[in-house]
């Protein structure tokens, strides 16, 4: 498991609200925002690390950051969705089998790791089901069948598998979660599903 501290939710906000309202179009700005969450301690050093990170006041992305900082309850109000609010009285959707997951995710990730994170919920999401068919091996009963099913334990264990991809003993599949946002995805993912 690791100790990395969860970036602030704030921040993580402002990045898929830029994100799906189509102000971030390169991966250099998807880049700035990822570095300047991990950076930042207020709104203030959140657009100061932009600008480090080579995002200039003159860009329509730095205006609209500023403004999601300035009032991030009429963002979240206005469209919950999109950071994986719940509307009130609306019960929380299941973390397994859920293509949620992945619509949430999008707006951190490049299009390889998209690939790499696809694959891996692929594989978590089968190995907590009774069995499933693996068209290499046949049947195969799920590794975690037996384990608690509820949003808050799965959420744990796929955080402990992710850190255990980035840290595996092979260099291939290491290399794959290089620079991977781990801790990005999960405080997303626990935004939306605990």
């Amino acid at each position: 498991m690791s100790t990395a501290s969860v970036p602030d939710i704030l921040f993580i906000d402002t990045i898929l609200f830029a994100y799906r309202l189509g102000h971030v179009r390169h991966k250099e700005q998807k880049v700035a925002l990822l570095a300047a969450t991990r950076a930042a301690k207020d709104a203030l050093s959140f657009l100061t690390a932009l600008e480090n990170f080579g995002v200039g006041r003159q860009t329509e992305l730095y205006r609209v950051v500023g403004e999601i900082l300035s009032t991030p309850s009429f963002y979240r109000a206005q469209y919950p969705g999109m950071v994986g609010l719940r509307r009130e009285g609306e019960a929380a959707a299941s973390f397994l089998n859920n293509q949620y997951v992945l619509f949430l995710v999008e707006p951190v990730l490049d299009a390889k790791q998209r690939e790499t994170f696809f694959g891996a919920y692929w594989w978590f999401v089968n190995n907590h089901q009774a069995s499933y068919y693996d068209p290499r091996k046949g049947w195969i009963i799920g590794l975690y069948a037996s384990e608690p099913q509820d949003n808050a334990s799965t959420l744990l264990r796929f955080e402990a598998y992710l850190y255990r991809l980035a840290n595996h003993k092979n260099k291939n599949v290491r290399d794959r979660y290089e620079g991977f946002p781990t801790d990005i995805v999960i405080a997303i993912l626990r935004r939306a599903f605990t």
